[in-house]
């Protein structure tokens, strides 16, 4: 295998294409450690410097699912929606859209994972619900589809292997942000993991790792081509992640907000953007809905009480025993306004760096983190303030945690004389056709 893998390695190096052969016998290699780890490490970097056409980004993905698991939904009888978030500060969408999804109808299933660095992970959300099952087997997950149309589990290890493998290369060799690389890796485990249509929230902003909007259209274009080579639905939305969505950092702060969201209340923003992928998803659903009436359905769900009751109900059956209000409340270090005038800057990537100070987030993998610590905001971007008004409150479970996390929320904001122009919140969206 080494001099095949060599001549991997120098057939990319000099800008060659590496066709769907070469992509499977480079995975393979991986996964039965034919293929070591500087050698794979090498022929990723030559990947980076050269770039990943759309060929091989779906060579690539292909590879990933034909050598693992792909799990069988077809006993649930019907579309199984499932959504990606990109990744971003205060982002618990998922927490509302899986029961609002279910509450209007449609089915929602989806493996998920915990956060890293600044961003959040639907996991860590859930696992602050006391007795939150996180694993279920394969006839457990079905089962739960059909009698309560929404389940959210752990990536399965079974299911695309070769992608923590290749991850784990990447983050330690400066190889994570190819296009190719990422769109390879988020479509081989939506395919994999047997959903029908999938709605990608791509994050564009400070506090998402794509900047801007034509850097997430081009991930977008390879996930979308991904997607029609393995007959998906794909429908991808650019939102804007300049300050954090909603007003809740922090995984138990995140329940809480998104019940409020359940509820009919909390944030716009984050009921807006939920509500812009509960339309898409019905949408592709056998609902017989568009994206309006798809809208339509889910904002009466919020306002009505379903979505609310939907949720208690998911929460219930996979094991989770909660109430609004009953979690562990931290002390806070405050950030108060030093000047009367508007917020002009809220920035999303130094809120969730305070909140992985705090001990929200992890630098790696295997971090432990607390479930009550994060960061509430008081004010966002465009609102009015006092001087002395409180803008943010980091809460912490020791006094160094919420010195050093206070102290990166206060460089977050700015405060201006002048109201600020109020940017927009989605951004554009991009959608393959799917199967006819």
């Amino acid at each position: 295998m080494i001099d095949v893998v060599h001549d991997l390695i120098a057939w990319k190096r000099d800008g060659r294409q590496l066709d769907e052969s070469r992509m499977d016998a480079f995975v393979r290699g991986v996964l039965d450690g034919s293929v070591a780890s500087y050698q794979a490490s090498a022929l990723l970097m030559a990947i980076v410097l050269r770039g990943l056409s759309e060929e091989e980004t779906v060579a690539l993905a292909r590879a990933m699912v034909h050598n693992g698991k792909v799990m069988d939904l077809a006993p649930v009888g019907r579309p199984v929606l499932d959504k990606h978030s990109s990744g971003g500060v205060g982002d618990n969408v998922t927490l509302v859209l899986a029961p609002l999804v279910a509450a209007c109808g449609g089915v929602f299933g989806k493996m998920s994972g915990r956060g890293l660095g600044h961003t959040g992970g639907t996991l860590d959300k859930l696992a602050s619900i006391p007795g939150f099952r996180l694993q279920l087997s394969h006839g457990e997950f079905v089962r739960q589809l059909e009698r309560v149309g929404v389940a959210v589990v752990g990536q399965s290890e079974r299911i695309v292997p070769a992608d923590k493998l290749l991850y784990a290369l990447r983050d330690v060799t400066a190889t994570v942000d190819e296009p190719g690389l990422i769109a390879a890796s988020i479509m081989a485990k939506k395919v994999a993991s047997g959903t029908s249509a999938v709605a990608l929230d791509l994050k564009v902003g400070s506090g998402a790792f794509m900047r801007d909007v034509p850097a997430a259209r081009r991930l977008a274009d390879l996930c979308l081509t991904i997607g029609s080579a393995f007959q998906r639905h794909v429908t991808a939305v650019f939102t804007a992640m300049e300050q954090p969505l909603g007003r809740a950092v922090g995984n138990r702060l995140e329940v809480e907000e998104a019940w409020q969201v359940l509820c009919g209340e909390g944030p716009d923003d984050l009921r807006a953007v939920t509500l812009e992928l509960a339309g898409l998803l019905l949408a592709m659903s056998d609902l017989g809905v568009d994206e309006e009436e798809g809208r339509r359905r889910a904002a009466a769900a919020l306002d009505d009480g379903r979505a609310a009751a939907q949720f208690d109900r998911w929460v219930a059956v996979q094991g989770g025993r909660w109430k609004p209000g009953e979690y562990q409340r931290l002390a806070a270090a405050e950030v108060r306004a030093s000047a009367s005038g508007f917020v002009s800057r809220c920035d999303a990537r130094l809120v969730g760096r305070a909140a992985q100070l705090a001990g929200a987030g992890r630098q790696q993998t295997d971090d432990p983190v607390d479930p009550s610590a994060g960061v509430l905001l008081s004010r966002k971007v465009g609102e009015a303030v006092e001087s002395g008004d409180l803008l943010a409150a980091a809460y912490a479970r020791d006094g160094g945690r919420r010195a050093s996390a206070g102290a990166v929320l206060e460089q977050a904001f700015a405060v201006s004389a002048a109201p600020p122009q109020l940017a927009e919140l989605i951004l554009g969206r991009d959608t393959a056709p799917g199967p006819d």
